[in-house]
């Protein structure tokens, strides 16, 4: 029992004896530290009393909750659109209207005439929340235009732009699938739709073929769409550069007549993919020619050549990039 005791008192001094060797800088700061830490906590808890008590009372509120088109008659279709938001007067616990606040349910508006009291239509949404009462929504009525529902077949416009890597380009166009789709809605606005975009996507740092999806413009509530989205599809390859000398010949030439050019050859250069480019090399893909109407309304003397890809050589992919000279003198050599 004695060695107990002797323990327990060394303890005590032990304690003391380090209260009294700590600076009272130490002391003063463990202090101010105890002081702080019982303030923060009893801030807290009066905050959550305060809370507790305040939000269990009733308190009336203005919410913006989403509107979204509901329910339309078949054979029927608006002109307009929906306003965005409703604003909505309502009475409830705090903790509640918090709840509310934080995540507004949105409102499914269904039409079935022209008029439509969106009080009612907030009042059977809000039903689900029996501890809040609607009190005043803005605005009250909407009144709204219908038309008879219609239907058709649009093509699909691309505003896919591409941004190729050196020296490789898109052959042969690029593809929509489906190329076309069906558009619904009011009369009005479906008769002057002549085609549909899809969204404006830029592809950058292509050097291989393309096969994205990419979304149709969206068409928003009043409006249709049979789809979403389309598949854009383009073949690519590396291309390499040409040049070739084309001469310069005279179309629609009267008889008994001739023309010299100086110079009498245009250089062209083109771009061609590098698997075509070998089967190439032997033919000449491009035509020269002035026409000579150009000839009779010029007074110059000088007319531009025009250059065009022959016939024979369609099956080519080529992109003529430049020709020099731009413009060539000319001498009209009259016949005996």
């Amino acid at each position: 029992m004695e060695t107990k005791l002797e323990q327990f008192k060394n303890k005590i001094f032990g304690f003391w004896n380090n209260l009294v060797q700590k600076s009272d800088e130490e002391a003063i700061a463990g202090l101010g530290r105890e002081r702080l830490v019982v303030f923060i906590v009893s801030f807290i808890l009066a905050l959550c009393l305060w809370l507790m008590v305040n939000l269990s009372r009733d308190y009336n509120l203005n919410v913006e909750l989403p509107i979204k088109l509901g329910s339309v008659p078949e054979n029927k279709a608006l002109v307009t659109k929906l306003p965005k938001t409703a604003t909505v007067s309502v009475m409830g616990e705090g903790w509640k209207l918090i709840n509310l606040y934080n995540n507004p349910p949105r409102i499914n508006v269904d039409v079935s005439d022209t008029q439509v009291n969106l009080f009612d239509q907030v009042q059977q949404q809000m039903n689900a929340m029996p501890d809040i009462s609607v009190q005043k929504v803005q605005p009250l009525i909407l009144n709204l235009k219908l038309e008879d529902r219609v239907s058709k077949r649009v093509p699909i416009r691309s505003r896919v732009h591409i941004a190729f890597d050196d020296q490789y380009g898109m052959v042969g166009g690029h593809n929509l699938q489906p190329d076309s789709i069906t558009v619904s809605g009011a009369t009005s606005l479906i008769k002057n739709i002549r085609d549909w975009p899809t969204d404006s996507v830029t592809i950058e740092d292509v050097s291989s073929n393309i096969s994205q999806v990419v979304k149709l413009k969206d068409p928003g509530e009043v409006i249709d769409l049979s789809r979403n989205e389309v598949m854009f599809n383009a073949k690519v390859e590396q291309f390499t550069e040409g040049e070739i000398k084309v001469n310069i010949e005279t179309q629609n030439l009267p008889k008994g007549r001739s023309v010299s050019y100086s110079p009498s050859t245009v250089n062209v250069k083109f771009n061609i993919p590098i698997d075509e480019y070998t089967n190439l090399k032997n033919t000449n893909p491009f035509k020269a020619f002035v026409n000579y109407s150009q000839i009779q309304r010029d007074s110059t003397g000088f007319v531009a050549p025009q250059i065009q890809q022959v016939a024979d050589t369609t099956e080519y992919h080529i992109n003529i990039r430049s020709f020099q000279p731009n413009r060539v003198a000319y001498f009209i050599v009259l016949g005996s």
